[in-house]
C-alpha cells in the first residue's frame, strides 16, 4: 500500500523558473497542460463545483490519502471544496489524462501530459476581455447635420478612389477602412466593404453589398440601418439602399452615422469590427386555391 502527502498550500518557491501561463475562458477549448513530478497550480476566477479526472488520485489536501498497490494512477489532484484553484503533479512519466474541472455551469478540459522537465508552474483562467467601441482623439467641435450635408458624405464615400487622386481638398482628413468583412443575417448577406471616416463631421460612412440568400423575395428598410460594436448600437442618420431583393439578387447600399442622438460627438474609429443590422422580412408567396362552382339544378315545374 501506498501513502501520497497532501499538496498543502505551503507550495514554495521552487516554481520560480517554471512558465506562468494565462488561458481565456473558452469551455469549447480543451488546454494541453505540461504535468511533471514539481506541483502545477490551476486558478480560476471562482470557486469550482466539482473535479473529475480517470486514474487519478483525487483529494482535499486536507490529509495523506491510501492507494492500494498496483493500482494505475497517473497523476495526483488536489482540489479542497470550494476553492479557486486545483494542484496536480504527475506521477507516472509519460503518461497522459483528462481533467474535468466544473465552473459557473461549464465543464472545462485540461489534457495533462507527464515531463521531464519545462512544465507550467500556474495556469490561470481569465475571463476573455469585453469589447468596446474603439474611440479616435478628435477636438471636441459640435456636430452639425443637414439632409445636405448627408448625402454629401454619401457621394463623396463612394467617389473617394477618384476624389483622392483628382480633388484631395474634397477628401482631407477621411481615413478608410477596406474592412471585406461578411455579416449574416437571416436570409441576407451583408458585405461591409470599406468603412470612411470624416473628421470634421465627425460621421462614419458604410458602402455595403446586400445579397438575399434566401429563396423569397426579401423586403427591406434601409431607414432601420445601424451598426454595432460590443454592447453599443448606433442609428443610421442617412441611408440609401433598396427596398426589395428578389431571391439570390444582389444591390449596394450605404449609410452614415453623424454625431450622437444628442448632438454631441461619436469619435467612432472605422477601424472597429462592426456588425450591420437592418429590418427585414420575408415576401411569402400567395398560393391561390382554384374555386370550383357547382351548378344548381333548374326548378321543376
Amino acid at each position: 500500500m501506498w501513502k501520497y502527502p497532501a499538496l498543502l498550500l505551503c507550495t514554495a518557491a521552487l516554481l520560480t523558473a517554471q512558465p506562468i501561463r494565462e488561458v481565456t475562458l473558452d469551455p469549447t477549448q480543451a488546454v494541453d497542460l505540461p504535468v511533471s513530478r514539481e506541483i502545477t497550480t490551476v486558478m480560476f476566477p471562482g470557486p469550482l463545483t466539482a473535479v473529475a479526472g480517470a486514474d487519478m488520485l483525487i483529494d482535499t489536501g486536507k490529509a495523506a490519502v491510501e492507494v492500494e498497490e498496483g493500482t494505475s494512477v497517473r497523476f495526483h489532484v488536489t482540489h479542497a471544496p470550494g476553492s479557486h484553484f486545483i494542484l496536480l503533479r504527475s506521477l507516472q512519466p509519460d503518461a497522459t489524462g483528462r481533467l474535468t474541472a466544473i465552473y459557473e455551469g461549464s465543464a472545462y478540459v485540461l489534457n495533462l501530459r507527464s515531463v521531464a522537465g519545462d512544465s507550467v508552474a500556474s495556469a490561470i483562467f481569465k475571463r476573455a476581455a469585453v469589447q468596446t467601441a474603439v474611440q479616435v482623439d478628435a477636438p471636441p467641435e459640435p456636430v452639425r447635420f443637414t439632409p445636405r450635408i448627408g448625402l454629401s458624405l454619401l457621394d463623396r464615400a463612394r467617389a473617394y478612389p477618384i476624389l483622392v487622386k483628382s480633388l484631395p481638398r474634397a477628401v482631407e482628413g477621411v481615413t478608410l477602412s477596406a474592412q471585406n468583412r461578411k455579416v449574416e443575417l437571416p436570409d441576407l448577406e451583408i458585405d461591409v466593404q470599406e468603412v470612411y471616416r470624416f473628421s470634421k463631421e465627425d460621421a462614419v460612412v458604410f458602402l455595403l453589398r446586400l445579397k438575399n440568400t434566401g429563396d423569397a423575395t426579401l423586403d427591406l428598410v434601409p431607414s432601420t440601418f445601424a451598426a454595432r460594436v460590443a454592447n453599443e448600437r448606433f442609428e443610421q442618420t442617412i441611408a440609401n439602399g433598396p427596398r426589395t431583393l428578389s431571391p439570390g439578387e444582389s444591390a449596394d447600399a450605404e449609410f452614415a452615422i453623424v454625431g450622437l442622438p444628442d448632438g454631441t460627438r461619436n469619435d467612432l474609429s472605422a477601424d472597429n469590427a462592426f456588425t450591420i443590422l437592418v429590418n427585414t422580412s420575408r415576401r411569402e408567396a400567395v398560393v391561390e386555391t382554384p374555386i370550383q362552382v357547382t351548378a344548381k339544378e333548374a326548378p321543376q315545374s
